[in-house]
């Protein structure tokens, strides 16, 4: 077959994109399993989800020590036994820490079920978190919280969070080094019986069967379903009536800024609208952002904007780093591209480009049966609508310069700016 190569080649349309649905099955001890049967191949992934996460916890650091320390020894085996058994049955872990959620992550193989998990019910009901392995542990992080003290980035960041949640948001906490190195095994067992007692609920998915199924009953259903579960603790932000600070960093090659908005949440019907209002203005590569801050006036790598939807509220976050000379005029040039937003001047390729980066973002979901289960946990991870993905093909389909130019006078207020720089200024 010949191909003319002086034609560019016909664009189609995505089609008619569907989302796989789940099945709801209730384990004999009451804690739901969410089942997503779309894998190809024999392997399958568990993620067990507590409620109850950084917001619900004094320091951040325990829920971090007290999720990754389970595998490292229980009241029947110690950490060497666990982890040769998940290795020689192929198996991995991880753990994720959310803002009102803990999770425990399992991927395996079909075949190997029936070996792993038990381990993961023991790790879950027993563990002893031994000493040695926390002073390890401990001590890594503090060397991590150290260095990250050392980074521009830490400190815009680390402020913007206060101004925009408050001072003791439970969101805006960073724990010190001394704070780290101050935390006991003690405090990983209270975290323990608080939080990860009853799971909130279990996500199977992959090439599921109903005898897998039966093997996650007959070892989940086996956890107490009557112990207390704990509390999400939901705070709305507080922002500051300070709109700007610098932090100055002797010897600073370069200067961190960060930039922000207060906004909605994903509760509202205009979130979906934002976040592509948002992705126009610094979401991808060809954002207004990037083209000019970066391709035109070279102020800086790469710039960056995103919205950010907690319970608690939203955030429009625009962040950098740039040479210190730069900061005034790069921070002009932001202001410039958001006010610009308003005015609605997009044209076609603008538009096209951004319709299509938006699909190709929203297909991604359905690439495999993981991603696809990771819309659905976030529909407990974030709270995001259960309807959210459709919500989002339809807003895309529905996009033009108007709703773009309307969402951003709507939302993109300037009077309500907050900026953090730090950097040798």
């Amino acid at each position: 077959m010949t191909i003319d190569r002086s034609f560019p080649p016909q664009i189609k349309d995505f089609g008619d994109l569907k989302i796989p649905s789940p099945r709801y099955i209730t384990l004999d001890n009451g804690v739901p399993l969410i089942v997503v049967d779309n894998g190809s191949q024999e392997i399958n992934r568990l993620s067990i989800i507590w409620t109850g996460g950084l917001c619900e916890t004094s320091h951040a650091t325990i829920a971090n020590l007290a999720l990754n320390l389970l595998r490292e020894g229980t009241n029947k085996h110690n950490g060497a036994h666990i982890a040769e058994k998940l290795e020689y049955n192929g198996a991995w872990l991880k753990s994720q820490m959310h803002s009102h959620h803990s999770s425990l992550v399992s991927y395996s193989l079909n075949d190997k079920v029936s070996e792993i998990y038990p381990i993961l019910v023991e790790i879950m009901s027993s563990p002893i978190y031994p000493t040695r392995e926390f002073e390890v542990l401990r001590e890594k992080l503090i060397r991590t919280a150290t260095l990250d003290r050392e980074k521009v980035e830490f400190y815009s960041a680390t402020e913007m969070r206060r101004l925009i949640m408050g001072e003791s948001h439970p969101l805006a906490k960073s724990d010190s080094p001394e704070e780290i190195a101050s935390l006991t095994v003690d405090d990983l067992f209270r975290f323990k019986h608080k939080i990860l007692t009853r799971p909130h609920a279990l996500y199977l998915t992959g090439r599921i069967t109903p005898s897998l199924e039966d093997i996650v009953n007959d070892n989940f259903a086996t956890i107490k379903s009557d112990v207390p579960t704990c509390e999400m603790r939901v705070d709305d932000f507080k922002p500051s009536s300070t709109k700007l600070v610098k932090i100055k960093r002797d010897g600073a090659m370069q200067s961190a800024i960060r930039m922000s908005i207060p906004t909605i949440n994903r509760s509202y019907d205009d979130y979906v609208p934002l976040r592509l209002a948002v992705m126009a203005l610094g979401g991808y590569f060809g954002s207004r952002l990037m083209t000019n801050i970066r391709e035109e006036k070279g102020y800086t790598y790469g710039i960056s904007a995103s919205l950010l939807g907690y319970r608690e509220g939203g955030i429009i976050s625009i962040g950098t780093q740039c040479d210190n000379r730069y900061v005034e005029p790069l921070i002009e040039e932001v202001i410039k591209e958001i006010e610009r937003m308003k005015t609605g001047d997009f044209d076609y390729d603008e538009m096209q480009r951004l319709k299509n980066y938006a699909m190709t973002q929203l297909i991604s979901v359905l690439d495999s049966p993981f991603s696809i289960m990771d819309y659905y946990e976030n529909i407990c991870l974030s709270d995001t609508p259960v309807d959210y993905f459709y919500q989002q093909l339809h807003e895309i389909k529905m996009l033009s310069a108007e709703k773009l130019a309307s969402i951003a006078t709507k939302y993109f207020n300037i009077e309500n700016l907050y900026t953090t720089i730090s950097g040798d200024m």
